[in-house]
């Protein structure tokens, strides 16, 4: 039976802030904070007056425990670094970025009036003329990024703010640079179409990364255009994509199949339309429009030819119903817009984890099996020593934590002698349950990952389906459960082996 998964941006207990202090509060002296836009677990968005250019800002702060914390800062100093480059009328821009007295961070950027495009979709599907403008002017802004050598990899609705102007079109623009990439850390413009990504970094926000982003690959300009492409078919038919009722199930059908036609989900579409929409939904990225220009000038050609567009039809959705994909998405992260990090980056400069196993030479004994399929269970416990069979089993087959517990320590702790005979995925299922460290327990997942070894799928079913508390941080008081936080790479990673496993 599969488990719900919970919304941490929901269920998460914080205590109450009152920001009532910041208002009329001078930073730098330059920004007077006027109002409260939002609030978030990391910090807060305000309303702030610039004083010597008499104009309203967004001022967005992170506080100083997560400031302290060297990936959220990178995240939050690199959106001001990428959005300074970007100059357009489609990409609300970084203004300045500092540090706040108490420690913390702000980031100074264009105060943008409106609702967020994923708001927007909860009422339905967009009109043809407006579908296609509000596609050409996103296009446009990842034109603009793409030519400064910066990659978005988080384009997704709630990342769109839509301004109605007078004269009544909306205005479109894209915000959130938190993890986009610049093509040279150093800030220097290279060309946008080289890869940027290492091999196992994973960051994004499930349902619009595409394949290569969701399994780690190099990636290119082109997932910005694969998220362009699931915005469009959802403005078009105004539901979800990918439906799912557990994130596995989500990664899986990411991974697995190609993406729906937009042509069997909306009626009175324009045949140029629905091949944009299905060319940037290919799974191969070879198969993607080589350019946000050219789809840019593509739709504005559409745009032109729309006078007369006929009304969009939406047909029924699947039989199926699905849970609300909105409830996944919230486990990309909450307020500020500051996404979610799947998964680390395998390797890098950090120092050893005392905590983390070393890798024990393996013999052709606990070697993975040649075959593309998934052993049975009994056939993998004849691999283990019969002194640890009983301990394999409860890996392989329990859900109960506790008892995983003390059959991860009995593996974990055998003896020297002991451990090459034992197959190193059995081991690192083992070291999951008996260190206390989430980063530790997540880099081995990550291990685990590169291994390959379809052996660890039983396992990894149950650690990614048995029911969790929300994923707390320790510097609330609350007690923090590893495989709540690490419920996104487990779905990632269990979706990845499914589909490799096969039927």
């Amino acid at each position: 039976m599969k488990t719900t998964l919970r919304s941490t941006a929901t269920e998460l207990p914080r205590p109450p802030v009152d920001l009532s202090p910041w208002i009329g509060r001078v930073i730098d002296d330059r920004y007077r904070i006027v109002e409260v836009l939002g609030e978030g677990g990391m910090g807060a968005v305000f309303v702030a007056e610039h004083l010597k250019l008499r104009k309203q800002v967004a001022f967005k702060t992170i506080r100083a425990e997560f400031a302290a914390n060297s990936e959220a800062e990178a995240r939050f100093a690199r959106e001001a670094t990428a959005t300074a480059q970007i100059d357009h009328p489609h990409v609300a821009s970084a203004i300045d970025f500092g540090h706040l007295p108490e420690g913390g961070a702000y980031l100074v950027i264009q105060l943008v009036r409106g609702e967020s495009l994923g708001k927007r979709l909860q009422r339905g599907p967009f009109a043809a003329p407006e579908l296609l403008e509000l596609g050409a002017q996103i296009a446009d802004a990842l034109a603009a990024a793409h030519a400064a050598g910066i990659v978005h990899r988080d384009l997704k609705p709630d990342n769109v703010l839509l301004e109605r102007r007078d004269d009544g079109p909306l205005h479109a623009r894209v915000l959130d640079f938190g993890i986009a990439r610049v093509s040279d850390e150093s800030g220097a413009v290279v060309d946008a179409n080289q890869p940027i990504t290492r091999a196992g970094a994973v960051i994004g926000t499930p349902g619009y990364m595409a394949p290569e982003q969701a399994v780690g690959g190099v990636v290119d300009h082109r997932v910005d255009l694969y998220a362009l492409g699931v915005i469009l078919w959802e403005a078009s038919s105004g539901r979800r994509l990918w439906q799912a009722e557990t994130l596995t199930e989500l990664f899986m059908a990411q991974i697995g199949r190609p993406a729906p036609s937009l042509r069997d989900a909306v009626a009175g579409l324009g045949d140029d339309f629905v091949a944009l929409v299905d060319q940037l939904l290919a799974r191969s990225p070879g198969d993607r429009p080589g350019s946000a220009a050219g789809v840019r000038d593509t739709l504005r050609r559409l745009v032109r030819e729309s006078a007369s567009a006929p009304t969009i039809l939406p047909l029924p959705p699947p039989p199926r119903p699905a849970r609300d994909h909105r409830r996944l998405l919230a486990l990309a992260g909450a307020g500020l817009g500051l996404v979610l990090v799947l998964a680390l980056a395998l390797g890098g400069d950090a120092a050893p984890d005392p905590e983390l196993p070393p890798p024990t030479p393996t013999t052709s004994a606990t070697r993975p099996a040649a075959s593309a399929g998934l052993p049975a269970r009994q056939q993998l416990l004849a691999e283990v020593p019969p002194a640890y069979v009983e301990a394999a089993q409860v890996l392989l087959l329990s859900g109960e934590r506790r008892e995983r517990q003390r059959a991860g320590t009995e593996i974990a702790d055998a003896p020297e002698a002991d451990k090459p005979a034992i197959p190193e995925y059995l081991r690192n299922l083992a070291w999951i349950e008996k260190v206390t460290s989430c980063e530790t327990r997540r880099s081995i997942l990550l291990r685990i990952e590169a291994a390959d070894d379809l052996r660890a799928l039983y396992a990894l079913r149950i650690l990614a389906e048995s029911p969790r508390d929300a994923c707390r941080g320790g510097f609330l008081g609350f007690r923090e459960d590893c495989f709540g936080c690490m419920r996104e790479d487990l779905a990632r990673i269990t979706a990845r082996f499914e589909a490799r496993a096969g039927p």
